[in-house]
């Protein structure tokens, strides 16, 4: 088989890890949204403990999925650099979404929007956490 039959076929070709980074951040998006949802319709208390736990439990579920997904379509090779790219750019894809989500449901629920400069710090805390679950978790899924 050539090269060009077997990169065919090959599906740990380059644009995997954009769909991987894509499918993790969206799940986690579809996880934060239906959470954050739930607690508007039942009037539950979403104060900013509320706000940290959810986000920081998506941005785990984003990050150990992609490099979960990750390792598993390499054939269970995942390296450190790697893990700790895709877990970070995963967070901040994640950080997109979120953002949109944001948008999209405060123009259907008439709600405040965020404040000015919200989609920054948005960015800034899913980067920090998501740079710091991914070097920890880098290291648990690391795997030559």
């Amino acid at each position: 088989m050539s090269n060009e039959q077997q990169s065919d076929s090959n599906p740990r070709g380059a644009l995997s890890g954009i769909l991987i980074t894509l499918i993790s951040s969206l799940l986690s998006t579809v996880f934060f949204a239906s959470f954050f949802t739930l607690a508007f319709i039942k009037h539950m208390p979403y104060g900013r403990p509320q706000a940290m736990i959810l986000q920081v439990t998506a941005i785990a579920f984003a990050v150990v999925l992609t490099l979960y997904l990750s390792r598993k379509v390499q054939g269970d090779k995942l390296s450190y650099m790697q893990g700790f790219l895709g877990g970070w750019m995963t967070s901040l894809v994640l950080a997109l979404f979120v953002s949109s989500f944001y948008s999209i449901f405060s123009s259907i629920t008439n709600t405040p929007t965020m404040p000015t400069g919200g989609f920054a710090m948005i960015v800034m805390l899913y980067s920090a956490i998501g740079m710091l679950f991914s070097l920890i978790s880098a290291l648990i899924f690391k795997k030559d």
